[in-house]
């Protein structure tokens, strides 16, 4: 490069900060002859000008004439990124090999998977940085928090022990790896993890939110609260203050648990955008019920039951306490419990419309009997169980399916779940995007319960309904009714839900560390204490409760 020539000249305005000066003679160069430099230089003028969108066309220019380039496609990927374009990044052609630039290449996949969230393409990528890298305990523990994204909690425990293996000390990397324990209950594991971390001289002020946690799992509210004060929120501000909804309802202190509840949503990522899919999706419930409740639409054409082969579902709305009876219907030796896997949603594909025809009922039908024995695997004499919440959204498809299948409804006070559900962190999709927001919440609870009573007065399906303040109260009594139900024989190891609980693994739900504490009415009426927060939903949400007769 001519060090007194115009590029020179560009390049030296760009670096002092003179944007105006740079472009105008970069545009010139562009003009004149468009190399990859000039192309490269007045696309990162608009990117440092924070236009990156009227930067990329220059920077793809460069990249494209000069693809061996490492800084022009690092800068190119940064600025799609930037652009709110991270997929353009991912559909780019996979790095190969373990070169420099090829693992620089794929930390800004790494980053673009972040940013489109992606949880696959981060894996990948951190996989592949890892596997140049096997030393940098960092990029460990980002290949463990890609894998929690997939809800993989054993591959992420590996990868954090790894890094802990790698680095003793870090921080981080003691952090995540006793969130997991936490998270899959393995509590013993996390107290011995601080304790190691305490004898090698990390205190408790460096660790003082995963103290915190250890001591909320361990009863003890008071000192929990103390450390999650000392800690810093801004860290992982979700997890913050989701714990501080916690400790501050178990303290009795209703307003800074519900305030908490109501920062924990405003953080939920594309809030706006998921609302405004949740508001479409209830509106669709709605329309549904309508439909179902008509006189003039015939009911579909029922496919006969072939006995043994048909499942049994549990339904209700989230947080009623689906995951308590399910948990307490594991401890039997012929019950297996398929946890919400989505296979009516799945199988419902093959039927193209609502009301079908009893060939597509019947592909549907078989649909569903394949993931379920794919799921499930084979074995004689067991009682198959698909516990999914949200299938009481589908009992028509149950109905024109399975029409002689037990189907368990589990029902709480409407108060007490839509406040549960309210103060609870979900995964954003269209099932759960209504709970980021109070009066969302309720709205989807009066248009499922709706549909279900639509579809229950009309379709004679083989319900029982559990009412979660009775299965707590009284565990046995209704566990019987519900093994009886179910056409099994009674066992004593239904009742130890505890042991249950501890032996299956990670849940996939936000109970994961309720059903491993003693059985507890303390959730019953909690709504009660919340009254003053409540009060906009009430009209809507106490009809319902008079007419389940509460």
């Amino acid at each position: 490069m001519d060090s007194n020539g115009p590029l020179a000249s560009a390049i030296a305005a760009f670096e002092r900060g003179d944007l105006g000066d740079a472009r105008e003679i970069a545009e010139k160069g562009v003009a004149a002859d468009g190399s990859a430099q000039w192309q490269h230089l007045l696309g990162l003028i608009h990117c440092r000008a924070g236009d990156a969108q009227a930067g990329l066309p220059y920077l793809r220019v460069a990249a494209r004439l000069e693809p061996a380039n490492l800084d022009f496609v690092i800068i190119l990927i940064r600025a799609l990124i930037d652009s709110g374009r991270p997929d353009e990044v991912l559909a780019m052609p996979k790095p190969v090999g373990t070169s420099r630039a090829a693992l620089a290449l794929w930390h800004g996949r790494a980053e673009a998977a972040a940013a489109s969230g992606d949880a696959n393409a981060a894996v990948d990528a951190w996989n592949n940085i890892v596997s140049a890298t096997p030393a940098d305990a960092r990029a460990w523990i980002n290949l463990g928090r890609s894998l929690l994204g997939l809800n993989e909690f054993g591959q992420a425990q590996a990868a954090y022990e790894r890094a802990l293996a790698l680095a003793p000390d870090n921080i981080d990397a003691i952090e995540e790896l006793g969130l997991v324990y936490e998270r899959t209950n393995r509590l013993e594991a996390l107290r011995l993890l601080l304790d190691n971390a305490r004898e090698r001289g990390i205190g408790k002020d460096r660790l003082n939110f995963l103290w915190a946690v250890r001591r909320y799992r361990e009863g003890q509210i008071g000192e929990a609260g103390a450390l999650l004060m000392q800690s810093n929120p801004a860290r992982d501000p979700i997890r913050w203050h989701r714990l501080r909804a916690n400790i501050a309802d178990r303290e009795g202190h209703a307003s800074a648990a519900f305030a908490a509840s109501l920062e924990v949503n405003r953080l939920t990522k594309d809030l706006e955008r998921w609302r405004a899919r949740a508001s479409e999706f209830r509106r669709a419930l709605r329309a549904l019920a309508r439909s179902i409740a008509c006189p003039d639409i015939p009911r579909p054409t029922l496919v006969r039951s072939s006995g043994d082969a048909s499942p049994a579902f549990i339904v209700g709305f989230p947080r009623s306490g689906t995951t308590l009876l399910d948990t307490f219907l594991m401890g039997h030796t012929s019950i297996v419990v398929l946890e919400e896997k989505e296979m009516l949603r799945r199988a419902a594909r093959e039927l193209g419309a609502v009301w079908s025809s009893p060939a597509r009922l019947e592909r549907a039908r078989s649909e569903y009997l394949r993931l379920m024995a794919e799921e499930a695997g084979s074995g004689p004499g067991r009682c198959i169980i698909d516990k999914d919440p949200l299938n009481m959204l589908a009992p028509h498809l149950i109905w024109a399916m399975f029409p002689q299948s037990p189907v368990i409804f589990v029902q709480r006070h409407p108060c007490d779940v839509v406040l549960s559900c309210f103060m609870q962190s979900f995964t954003p999709n269209l099932g759960m995007a209504s709970f980021f927001d109070l009066s969302d919440a309720a709205d989807f609870y009066d248009a499922s319960m709706s549909l279900w009573t639509s579809a229950t007065a009309k379709f004679p399906l083989n319900v029982r309904t559990v009412i979660y303040e009775d299965l707590v109260n009284d565990p046995e009594r209704h566990l019987r009714l519900v093994i009886e139900f179910l056409g099994l024989a009674w066992e004593e190891g239904v009742l130890d839900h505890r042991s249950t609980a501890a032996a299956r693994g990670a849940l996939m739900n936000t109970s994961y560390d309720q059903v491993t504490e003693s059985l507890s009415a303390r959730a019953v009426g909690r709504w009660r204490r919340y009254e003053a927060q409540l009060k906009p939903v009430l009209p809507k949400l106490l009809p319902w409760a008079e007419r389940l007769g509460y």
